[in-house]
């Protein structure tokens, strides 16, 4: 998972000399920087929605600091502002404070003195970020907010979310299908300077060109045939918040390019349309396809590829935090009712097959599996029976030589069990095991499993 997440910073300053010294300062820092002379371009810079860190003088020409930092306050609250002032404004950059300013210093300065307040707010910022991790683990031990899991992988997941949700940078979700993306998505922008703003979900694989085309950018009346009304595209419907774009690998090379402009513009033209709009929402994409074998053969962009990829993030699959499964399941138990059936949980063999299994579906693959495990188990507990049969068909691996982790053995216990709960029948046991008739019986031949090891059928 990358972690390292830029950066960046706006100096404004109508001062070349000014500002071209704290450009080579905050440059020798480490963080990605850029220079404008008025307030009016930082407003329109920070619509971008990719600057953390602003650096202005206080009197400016076309609007001052005082003016600009209200702005950002207003509409970029996870911005911060440093305050650069003469020996004849320091009545104002102390208002500037007052307003939400994280300090103020006085021109000339020094390199040091410069420097040490720059990085005094760069570490703040990054204890912001740990506090709110720790706050988000005190409020569960399970996971955070709607995901779950307390493992290690996970909890690194979930540093991230917090370093990137405080910004606007592009984020690209990275997994396997079931890894649960989209939750990622959405927790990303719940923890956002504006989480009451709309999340946008959007499936580019899920329609045809032209719909999705129309779905993201809109149309105007008349674009195409059926196009009866002007319709707004949900990038521009998602106004300040978040537009996630799942499965991003799936966009057709000629939309991509479409997207790659409004990105890099900030704008969005609908569909048949003269007039552009601003783009305000933040954009996340999830893929589980490698885009950069995707990029070699000619089916992504690479441009769209870069601008989407500010910050990635990995997501691991569940085979690599398999301490996380009880918890989940306990989460999917809940979901499905299993106390209003009288079902209280997976009977200890069951949970070894449930831990020994490798979930190639992933979270989504659990989830069914306890629904299904719930719709045919009669409780309390839930056994090696009632699995579906994608695990019960499982190959575990042999470990120290016991026998009892076998293919051979684990499918015996298992039609045992099934045997158990069915009372001896046959047909009922292959109907929990989800087999046929032909092939329990081939099973029973083959384990040895005649008449007299049955229990008695009622």
């Amino acid at each position: 998972m990358d972690t390292a997440i830029p950066t960046r910073v706006l100096v404004v300053d109508d001062d070349p000399s000014s500002r071209q010294f704290c450009l080579e300062v905050l440059e020798l820092l480490g963080v990605e920087v850029e220079g404008v002379e008025t307030a009016n371009e930082a407003l329109a810079r920070l619509e971008d929605g990719q600057i953390d860190i602003v650096v202005s003088d206080v009197r400016m020409p076309g609007g001052n600091g005082i003016e600009l930092l209200k702005s950002i306050k207003a509409n970029h609250p996870g911005v911060d502002v440093l305050v650069m002032t003469g020996f004849g404004t320091i009545a104002e950059a102390v208002e500037a404070v007052k307003l939400g300013a994280y300090d103020y210093i006085t021109k000339p300065f020094k390199l040091d003195d410069f420097r040490r307040l720059f990085t005094r707010l760069m570490e703040r910022q990054q204890l912001e970020t740990e506090n709110r991790v720790l706050r988000e683990q005190l409020k569960t031990d399970r996971g955070f907010g709607k995901l779950i899991g307390s493992s290690s992988q996970m909890q690194r997941v979930y540093q991230v979310i917090l370093r990137v949700a405080a910004k606007r940078h592009p984020v690209l979700i990275l997994g396997e299908s079931g890894t649960g993306k989209e939750l990622v998505a959405r927790s990303i922008h719940a923890h956002s300077p504006a989480p009451d703003h709309p999340f946008v979900a959007v499936d580019c694989g899920s329609l045809t060109p032209t719909l999705i085309e129309s779905e993201l950018f809109g149309h105007v009346r008349g674009a195409f045939t059926g196009a009866n009304q002007s319709r707004m595209g949900l990038l521009a419907a998602a106004g300040g918040g978040t537009v996630f774009l799942d499965e991003i690998g799936e966009l057709p090379v000629e939309l991509q390019a479409k997207l790659l402009r409004a990105l890099q513009e900030r704008e969005i033209r609908p569909i048949g349309g003269n007039e552009t709009y601003p783009l305000h929402a933040r954009v996340i994409a999830a893929t589980n396809r490698n885009l950069e074998e995707e990029i070699g053969e000619g089916r992504f962009r690479e441009d769209l590829y870069f601008r989407l990829n500010v910050v990635s993030m990995l997501l691991p699959p569940l085979r690599l935090r398999k301490s996380d499964i009880p918890s989940l399941i306990q989460v999917f138990m809940g979901r499905h009712a299993a106390a209003d059936e009288g079902i209280t949980g997976f009977a200890p063999e069951a949970m070894e097959r449930l831990m020994a299994y490798n979930w190639p579906g992933n979270i989504r693959e659990l989830e069914n599996c306890v629904q299904h495990a719930i719709a045919l188990g009669t409780g309390p507990l839930l056994g090696v029976g009632d699995l579906p049969a994608a695990i019960l068909r499982h190959i575990a691996e042999p470990t120290d030589g016991d026998a009892a982790n076998t293919m051979q053995e684990l499918e015996r216990r298992a039609i045992m069990r099934a045997l158990e709960s069915s009372g001896g029948d046959r047909m009922r046991a292959a109907k929990l095991l989800g087999i046929g008739k032909t092939t329990i019986y081939r099973k029973l031949k083959e384990y040895g499993l005649g008449d007299e090891s049955l229990p008695e059928s009622g």
